[in-house]
């Protein structure tokens, strides 16, 4: 070869330059595996350009959480044509000692070749090191599921204040309120994801026939079509005020409010009992001040078991149960002794339901609720916030919610609104000095938009066949208030001057308390927009 041919050169320099790299990929990969070989990896610029504009995700931790996420991924990818779009699934691995063994059972486990490991201390992670060129692809998703909550915050304060990185983070988090600010401050494309949380968000979108309003006795008039409000309100216990109690809780007081003949909220009683109660208590209040003094709660610092307990229960007539006393077992046994004690008791068991918390609801777990329920001649026994149903793309992508919540883009257009979801997305996201109110006032409409459109199935069970009079439309916007005030106290807002940074809101007061002009305005509009979306079915 002439070398003194300027082309032979650069063919020459070319063909040194990857044999060189040869050598140290041999070198890395066969020779010496560590930590380093990952980041050479990972960070490889012509890996890069084969993934730039596919479709990633990367899961910092491996839990089962994180396992079983991905295996669904898989499968959609699977069952999907497109597979050009399609790119790999990489695991952050946070540990101190490097196993080179782990990607190869990690691929066996969910039996797949898209999946990478990478290994590194929480410290070299944390620099995001041999991750920014895979982050900084917008279409990439980062799962933050590390078992320290205090990592994950770490994580996705690194992750946010990089302007480089594009992706999509989806933090998980099993504490109700954790690191709310920092998440609140980090823009829409980030995605709390709470287990328990979401198992009623689950129980709201897949089981309607569980939710409260079956429990409710509403006023219908002489041809059995409902007149807007209800004659008897909902009757509930929670036993147990863990993390999962809590949000039994907040769902009851969105979902099984109701309106009473005067407009305003039907008398209802919540029960909750747990011994430990008082050490959650002032934190849950605190994040839901428009609960404090409600008199239609009642909190008991004692144990379910206790001999008060089962005296206090064969007095009252509870239609609405919770039990959330442990992850399953615990749950069952106490959700089958409340059928037992109820029936001795002489209660009306044929409408009650006790919704018993399990995590992983087993063939087992299904013959024991079956079993007791064709005993007793009912369906009252039924188990909820199984991680198999919650845990799945769908719902942590909330692609399901979005989608809902745009049904009203088209529908707001009666209520004046021409602004579609994504363009308020956009104007709210812009930099500036109002930032924060702004990503805060987001969060607030996007949570409203879901809520209501959450609330549909429930809302519908009030309104009559045919067009809906006067008098019930007054009912149905009493209705559509109290639910959307309610929808707000569960996220902390209480009445006030608008405020988003003390999250306040003028209108969270009781719908005869409103000026005269509410219902002719946006409380109208709203109950047409959604009787709208009901004549399109």
């Amino acid at each position: 070869m002439d070398l003194t041919n300027p082309l032979h050169l650069i063919i020459t320099i070319f063909a040194g330059l990857a044999l060189l790299a040869l050598i140290i990929w041999l070198i890395v990969f066969l020779v010496k595996p560590s930590q380093r070989r990952d980041a050479l990896s990972l960070a490889i610029p012509f890996s890069f350009i084969g993934r730039r504009n596919r479709k990633h995700h990367v899961f910092v931790g491996i839990s089962p959480y994180s396992k079983l996420l991905a295996g669904h991924l898989l499968r959609e990818w699977e069952q999907e044509k497109k597979k050009s779009d399609q790119g790999r699934i990489l695991f952050v691995n946070l540990t101190d000692r490097f196993n080179p063994l782990a990607e190869r059972l990690l691929r066996m486990e969910l039996k797949s070749n898209r999946v990478r490991l990478f290994n590194a201390t929480p410290a070299d992670a944390l620099t995001l090191r041999g991750l920014r060129s895979w982050l900084a692809n917008k279409r990439t998703n980062l799962y933050l599921f590390a078992d320290s909550q205090e990592i994950n915050a770490r994580f996705l304060s690194e992750a946010t204040e990089d302007p480089s990185i594009k992706a999509k983070i989806f933090y998980y988090s099993a504490e109700p309120n954790g690191f709310d600010a920092l998440v609140a401050s980090t823009g829409s494309r980030v995605r709390t994801l709470n287990p328990h949380q979401m198992a009623f968000r689950h129980l709201s979108l897949e089981c309607p026939e569980l939710m409260p309003v079956n429990y409710v006795k509403k006023a219908v008039d002489a041809d059995g079509e409902p007149l807007g409000y209800v004659t008897e309100g909902l009757h509930a216990l929670v036993i147990g005020f863990g993390y999962t109690g809590q949000e039994a809780v907040r769902f009851l007081y969105e979902f099984g409010s109701f309106v009473g003949k005067d407009y305003n909220r039907a008398p209802m009683s919540v029960k909750v009992y747990d011994p430990s109660l008082d050490a959650q208590l002032g934190a849950f209040l605190e994040s839901a001040p428009q609960m404090k003094g409600d008199k239609a709660f009642s909190w008991c610092a004692e144990s379910a078991g206790s001999v008060a307990f089962w005296e206090e229960f064969a007095k009252s007539h509870f239609n609405y149960i919770v039990v959330a006393m442990d992850d399953g077992p615990k749950n069952l046994q106490m959700g089958v002794a409340i059928l037992q004690a109820a029936a001795r008791a002489g209660q009306d068991i044929s409408s009650m339901l006790i919704l018993m918390r399990y995590w992983q609801e087993s063939a087992k777990t299904r013959e024991i609720t079956r079993s007791y329920n064709e005993a007793f001649g009912v369906s009252a026994l039924q188990c909820f916030g199984n991680i198999q149903d919650i845990w799945t793309t769908d719902v942590i992508s909330g692609r399901r919610l979005k989608n809902v919540a745009k049904l009203f883009d088209e529908n707001r257009k009666v209520m004046g609104i021409t602004e579609t979801w994504d363009e308020r997305t956009e104007r709210l996201s812009k930099p500036g000095k109002d930032h924060l109110r702004n990503q805060l006032q987001l969060r607030r409409e996007q949570f409203t938009d879901i809520a209501r459109a959450v609330y549909l199935p429930t809302f519908y069970a009030f309104v009559p066949k045919g067009q809906p009079n006067a008098e019930q439309m007054r009912y149905l916007a009493a209705l559509e208030h109290l639910h959307w005030m309610n929808a707000l106290a569960v996220m902390g807002y209480s009445d006030g001057p608008l405020d988003e940074l003390t999250k306040h809101h003028p209108d969270m007061q009781p719908y005869s308390t409103l000026p005269s002009d509410y219902f002719k305005s946006m409380g109208m509009l709203a109950i047409k927009s959604m009787l709208e979306l009901k004549n399109q079915k």
